[in-house]
């Protein structure tokens, strides 16, 4: 680490006062301007016998992320040398798109030899990685004649998924029953803009829902009601259990990678939607719907680092009848489900077809593992296919692709809109 040295020459004034005061108060026989000529050279005689800092200092920054979607950061400078520092100057190097909602990243203060003081703040979580600079460090001696300035190290960096949510056309799931995402038409009245019915008026109704040409044709006073608008509600389920940690060879990407790619396209394609996401493991981790930036992010990091995500689970496969149950008894009344599985075994499609004949609407997307070399192979790619036809027999969408990724398969199958 190299310091900058400058030299501020704060004092540099105080010599020449001093030069001219002391000959003033020994004509003029005044004592106190004679004592301010002393104190001005006193003054000066400390500020240059005041010695420069000798740094020997280190920072250390760590980031946390919370469950509202912003980032607690904390940035410990520490005065490991054996000289006491006076003044400590220090500004974090937040990257410009990152917004500080809390805290500042600013912090001035003394250090003893061996002291440490922790400045902490939080910061908006961004969509992809950003990297912060390291920390601008200002010191000064105790008389502020000269200050060193540097960018001091503080490890970690980056901060953010490494892996961002794609860009991805909007989605509809159940292509042939439901529509797009956003704003869905319903049966009840409320807020809305599709007609409903004619009512008669009740104290309260805003004048701009009044029938007027009703009332000018037949002196009755109605109120227009219109469809309550409702955003859809999306529970992505991911199956992360053994079974789904196939691939068509060796060396290519398990059938499991594939279904958690196209559940981060989903959260960015679904933008409209209140997303939820469940992962099947050794058991079942939950997160609620919900919607909005901080959310989407939170979603990320779920996908990023659930355990059965990074790596297949030691524990037996949960029984999915139970599983039912549990996706049923959490998602609200009004959610549908999204499957991302491969296929692979008979249970986890009998899970889709127990969810949607118990009234919850379930849509399938599964990337496809399996070829047709060998008699195994070829027996396990028509099981397989077998189980395919018969949950779109049942009513329910699949979507299933063996090559690109998520986003060309919603594309070339018209799940995009």
């Amino acid at each position: 680490m190299s310091w900058h040295r400058t030299a501020t020459d704060r004092w540099r004034w105080l010599v020449p006062v001093a030069l001219v005061l002391a000959p003033v108060g020994v004509v003029s026989s005044n004592p106190a301007v004679v004592l301010c000529a002393v104190v001005c050279v006193g003054v000066a005689a400390f500020a240059r016998a005041s010695p420069g800092p000798l740094p020997t200092l280190a920072c250390e920054r760590r980031f946390e992320e919370r469950d509202d979607g912003t980032v607690a950061v904390s940035l410990r400078v520490a005065n490991d040398g054996d000289a006491p520092l006076s003044d400590v100057r220090v500004v974090d190097g937040v990257p410009a798109d990152c917004t500080v909602v809390d805290g500042t990243p600013e912090l001035a203060c003394s250090l003893p030899a061996g002291g440490s003081r922790t400045l902490r703040y939080r910061v908006e979580l961004p969509e992809s990685t950003r990297r912060f600079e390291k920390p601008f460090v200002v010191l000064a001696d105790r008389a502020g004649r000269v200050e060193l300035d540097s960018r001091v190290d503080a490890g970690a960096d980056r901060l953010g998924s490494s892996r961002p949510l794609p860009d991805a056309e909007p989605v509809a799931l159940r292509p042939p029953r439901g529509g797009p995402p956003g704003p869905l038409t319903s049966t009840e009245s409320g807020e809305g803009l599709a007609f409903h019915s004619v009512r008669e008026y009740r104290r309260g109704d805003p004048l701009a829902r009044v029938d007027w040409s009703r009332l000018a044709r037949t002196g009755d006073l109605s109120t227009v009601t219109f469809r309550a608008e409702r955003a859809p509600t999306v529970v992505l389920v991911v199956d992360a259990r053994s079974d789904a940690y196939v691939a068509r060879a060796a060396d290519a990407t398990p059938a499991r990678d594939h279904a958690v790619d196209a559940a981060r396209t989903l959260v960015t394609g679904l933008a409209d939607a209140q997303v939820g996401l469940a992962v099947l493991g050794s058991g079942v981790s939950w997160t609620p719907p919900g919607s909005g930036r901080s959310h989407r992010a939170k979603l990320r990091r779920e996908l990023d680092t659930d355990p059965a995500l990074v790596a297949p689970p030691e524990d037996p496969d949960p029984d999915l009848g139970s599983v039912a149950s549990t996706l049923r008894t959490r998602a609200p009344a009004d959610a549908q489900v999204c499957l991302l599985t491969p296929l692979c075994d008979d249970e986890v499609a009998t899970l889709a077809r127990r969810l949607d004949a118990g009234g919850t609407p379930v849509s399938v997307v599964s990337p496809d593992p399996t070829t047709t070399d060998g008699p195994g192979n070829q027996l396990a790619h028509l099981e397989r296919v077998a189980r395919v036809r018969e949950l779109r027999r049942a009513g329910i969408p699949v979507l299933d692709w063996t090559e690109g990724d998520a986003r060309e398969a919603f594309a070339r199958t018209g799940w995009s809109r």
